[in-house]
């Protein structure tokens, strides 16, 4: 009986550790995704200021659209969300940065259990140069 509990608890720690392990990457790779998104949303709307804004990259990230509103995707809040834009505007370091950071989640495995801050995520990306004047 003794040695039935030992492996038993030995078996639902390894069972969690996987199953968080799992859903922090699953996380992790979502907001990835999602920056990425909104960065290349970015860098081709942002050639053109009259059509893009920075909320409108940032509701991107958390909405997967140009509008909404409460928390997006997976619980990220749009405060979580940084959008700027760097460089010389129309010049070849002309970039936009998307930085997603203060995310938390949450660990099942005794021992680790509770709520852990995500790492940031960084993605830049280069702004796509405007159409040319037409007529050139």
């Amino acid at each position: 009986m003794v040695e039935a509990a030992l492996t038993l608890s030995l078996f639902l720690v390894l069972t969690l550790s996987l199953f968080d392990f799992g859903f922090s990457l699953f996380l992790h790779q979502t907001f990835v995704h999602q920056a990425r998104a909104g960065a290349r949303y970015g860098a081709i709307c942002l050639s053109d200021p009259a059509t893009c804004t920075t909320n409108d990259i940032r509701n991107m990230v958390v909405y997967n659209s140009t509008t909404g509103s409460g928390n997006g995707m997976m619980g990220l809040s749009p405060s979580s969300v940084q959008v700027d834009r760097r460089g010389a505007r129309g010049g070849p370091d002309d970039r936009v940065v998307v930085t997603i950071s203060g995310y938390s989640f949450f660990t099942l495995t005794p021992g680790w259990a509770g709520s852990h801050a995500g790492k940031p995520i960084v993605v830049t990306m280069p702004v796509e140069p405007g159409n040319p004047p037409s007529g050139s």
